[in-house]
């Protein structure tokens, strides 16, 4: 989707269309751009006890849920106004639960019966949900890890999102409140594991098919090689303020993935060419989630 929601702290730091290919000082400004962001101006309202039901995980295992009215775009990609409290609470309600400590967050499979959030033609967006409901007031450190994915063929980034309730009018959806996240260190940005081997198999495997693209292919993978090198890839880490007894979600979106293409020119230079393409990841994947409560 073109454009980004503007309410949410995108710890992704990947072009969803483009893969995992921009340069340092586009990484500086894509950064600068997200943390400079304002949130919308809406009321914030805690989730109230008789509104939200949490039924904690039973076990550190817990499946993401696919709903339909708590976030989406409207038909030109920006963020709708909300639904009504009967049917975000509806959906809240039935979201899994994480606790703190470590739980490793199942991502089901885009399948026939999963919708896009999104009304814009030609830009599907499919995300799906975990719910939070802080025990203490006070600092949380975040730490998501260990990504996972199925597909022989793509690889994974993981955008996620942490959101709270807030309500404008009589519309109930998310907002997010990146002010208030700051990353740990350089630890932005999440790849599957074992990133580097994996993209050298599905590029040996597409240059196979397609001796003619050798050339774009080798320097793509160079080009991400160093990209990796340079910056860690293998978690992300933020803190975050929250309040005692408010529920948070966790949006977990599936745009940010790495499939091999013909060579085409990247907006990052007239005469740089990649073979890698993103979009949303259709296949199911997992990774940790750990919530740390600190004083």
């Amino acid at each position: 989707m073109a454009k980004q929601h503007d309410k949410q702290f995108q710890i992704y730091l990947r072009n969803p269309k483009e893969g995992f290919i921009m340069k340092k000082n586009v990484f500086k400004k894509l950064m600068c751009a997200v943390l400079a962001t304002a949130c919308v101006a809406t009321a914030v309202v805690p989730a109230m006890a008789d509104d939200v039901v949490t039924a904690e995980a039973a076990t550190k295992k817990v499946t993401s849920a696919y709903k339909y009215h708590i976030d989406g775009y409207d038909k030109k990609g920006y963020p709708i106004d909300g639904f009504s409290k009967t049917s975000f609470y509806k959906d809240l309600n039935s979201l899994p639960s994480v606790k703190t400590g470590k739980t490793t967050i199942n991502v089901p499979a885009v399948t026939s019966s999963v919708k896009s959030v999104s009304k814009e033609k030609g830009e599907p967006c499919y995300e799906s949900y975990v719910k939070f409901k802080a025990p203490k007031t006070g600092k949380y450190v975040v730490t998501l890890d260990n990504l996972q994915g199925t597909d022989d063929k793509s690889l994974k980034s993981l955008s996620c999102s942490l959101c709270e309730i807030a309500k404008t009018g009589k519309k109930y959806t998310l907002s997010g409140f990146e002010p208030d996240c700051n990353t740990v260190g350089k630890y932005d940005t999440l790849c599957e594991n074992n990133y580097l081997a994996r993209l050298r198999t599905i590029l040996d495997n597409y240059k196979a098919e397609h001796p003619e693209y050798a050339d774009v292919i080798e320097e793509t993978y160079e080009y991400q090689k160093d990209l990796v090198n340079k910056y860690p890839v293998d978690k992300i880490k933020f803190t975050t303020q929250l309040k005692k007894g408010q529920t948070y979600v966790f949006v977990i979106d599936n745009r940010g993935m790495d499939k091999a293409v013909p060579p085409y020119f990247t907006t990052h230079g007239s005469d740089e060419q990649s073979c890698l393409w993103g979009g949303n990841y259709l296949k199911a994947y997992s990774f940790d989630m750990n919530i740390e409560y600190r004083k």
